[in-house]
């Protein structure tokens, strides 16, 4: 889609609901889709096996990198997970001021600042920067309230009900 002049925007899925990730990946479907490039940066997700990282390997045009540890932050995060946090974000920097693509998704990005592996002064100078026609994704919970004032679309999901309140466990396929 190159070369159109379509006008990208910015959206937020946050909220403590399931379903910013999967619907971010969704949003890349459908763009890929079209033919359309976009790249999926995960920040805090890195050694995980995601079930979706597999898939994208299979579509043409749909990039997914995932950036951290193999253990979610609890606590205080250590000093690799900043280092894994602050490489996610160089590597958002550059997709995004590249021109090689029309959709980046930064997959948990909200949790990163909330967590102060990244600051959100740089998430705004990135998102006040993204070329016009870049379409750019931001999921996580907890969003600042900075990046849903300048945002296009803010979607909130909300916990209703989860099978985790059982003692379920995250289930593959479903959960990752």
């Amino acid at each position: 889609m190159k070369g159109t002049s379509r006008c990208g925007m910015i959206h937020v899925y946050t909220g403590d609901g399931k379903g910013k990730t999967t619907a971010a990946l969704g949003l890349a479907l459908r763009a890929s889709g079209h033919g359309m490039r976009v790249c999926m940066i995960m920040f805090l997700k890195g050694r995980y096996l995601y079930g979706e990282r597999h898939t994208a390997k299979k579509i043409p045009g749909l990039e997914i990198v995932a950036y951290g540890q193999r253990h979610l932050i609890r606590e205080k995060p250590t000093r690799k997970d900043f280092a894994e946090a602050q490489k996610a974000f160089q590597h958002a920097r550059q997709a995004v001021s590249s021109g090689r693509y029309d959709l980046v998704i930064l997959d948990e990005l909200t949790h990163a600042i909330n967590l102060g592996l990244v600051r959100l002064d740089d998430v705004m100078e990135l998102a006040g920067g993204k070329p016009r026609n870049l379409e750019l994704v931001v999921t996580g919970r907890d969003s600042p309230a900075e990046l849903v004032e300048v945002a296009d679309y803010v979607t909130e999901f909300v916990e209703k009900k989860h099978p985790y309140r059982k003692g379920i466990g995250s289930r593959k396929g479903i959960e990752y």
